[in-house]
């Protein structure tokens, strides 16, 4: 008796799947293969208490494939953007038809890596209900070298495989807000943890002058104790602050607001006309000064939304930082109660430690 090669193959990385997703989830198998299917995966996250994980409802589904090292040699590979699969075109169907989303995971032998995509969001991408009539056994898949199967990859699965699950209980929100609301829950519950426990929180947002990343800071204080980081948020090409943090109420040290004033001119005909300036005044929020500058700079501007502005000081010419109080604005506090019964029914767990993320394009992932 021996096992074939093919079938060593597949044991040896279905055991570095499994160790790979077992801290993000709970296995579920099918008692025969039949469904097209070979591993399903309940995600779960860490209790906020530390003492263990809740389960989600979120539940997904892997196929599996594998590429030799024989098949896809490693300097092949690194040369690559992509791998290429042949599948089915009837578990294609199958899998863009099913309620729960199905992820291709590739396993690549020569660089021990796994790629991994939904394959519902790429039936839908590149053939939509044309799968459905497509008069042909199989079509060639491609999957980007970008699209890594790590633990980002389940962060970010989880969230959005939560996104339909709270569609009933945030219904004020439509699925970009459901999305931030998973995203920022842990920044909801640390401010309302700031105010039962009267402690300041603030926000300290650098822009570079020279890139296209924002760094914003969410900071703690309790009285007469020192400033204490718990988020640290990096955004490439970030918006403003109101969009993209709309749960918040932001009170600048500095306020800019808009001076407009006009003045009347005549043409060479004798004729009157009003000619309009533009300019603004800045309030020192904390004893409500203005200041008297003639030299202040619209570079260090920061749009807070609706005709508001924060004030930031220039650094070397290279970067702006500004300083804002935060609270839950109306949004925030319907977040904050929701988040409250979640959390209760074992639904959700927020990060509670000090932590960064970073959002840019090279973090996505076709999932």
């Amino acid at each position: 008796m021996k096992i074939g090669a093919r079938d060593d193959f597949e044991n040896d990385y279905m055991g570095k799947f499994r160790a790979l997703a077992a801290p993000h989830g709970l296995f579920v198998e099918y008692e025969r293969d039949r469904a097209g299917r070979d591993i399903g995966l309940q995600l779960t996250r860490t209790n906020q208490a530390g003492d263990g994980k809740i389960v989600t409802p979120a539940l997904i589904w892997f196929q599996m494939k594998g590429i030799m090292a024989a098949t896809l040699a490693l300097a092949d590979y690194q040369k690559s953007e992509e791998v290429v699969l042949d599948l089915e075109v009837a578990h294609l169907r199958f899998w863009y038809l099913n309620i729960q989303p199905t992820y291709l995971a590739v396993y690549v032998e020569s660089a021990d890596q796994f790629l991994a995509i939904d394959l519902q969001k790429w039936v839908k991408r590149h053939y939509g209900e044309e799968i459905l009539r497509l008069d042909q056994k199989t079509v060639r898949v491609k999957i980007d070298k970008s699209n890594v199967l790590d633990g980002h990859f389940f962060r970010i699965v989880l969230d959005r495989n939560l996104v339909p699950v709270l569609r009933g209980t945030l219904r004020q929100e439509d699925d970009t807000g459901i999305a931030r609301f998973l995203r920022d829950s842990s920044v909801v519950q640390w401010l309302h943890n700031c105010r039962e426990e009267g402690r300041d929180a603030r926000l300290m947002v650098v822009k570079w002058m020279s890139k296209m990343r924002t760094e914003v800071y969410f900071q703690s204080k309790a009285p007469e104790g020192e400033w204490e980081s718990f988020r640290t948020h990096w955004q490439f090409s970030m918006g403003g602050l109101s969009s993209t943090f709309p749960y918040l109420a932001f009170t600048p040290a500095l306020e800019a607001m808009p001076v407009r004033w006009s003045e009347t001119d005549e043409d060479f005909g004798g004729i009157p006309f009003q000619v309009w300036h533009e300019s603004f005044s800045v309030t020192d929020t904390s004893t409500g000064d203005e200041l008297d500058d003639e030299e202040f700079d619209g570079e260090c501007l920061l749009d807070l939304g609706n005709e508001r502005y924060s004030y930031g000081d220039m650094g070397g010419g290279e970067m702006i930082e500004h300083r804002l109080a935060i609270d839950l604005n109306e949004t925030g506090e319907r977040w904050a109660a929701t988040l409250q019964v979640l959390v209760e029914a074992e639904v959700m767990s927020v990060e509670t430690e000090p932590h960064m993320i970073s959002v840019a394009p090279w973090h996505a992932r076709d999932v």
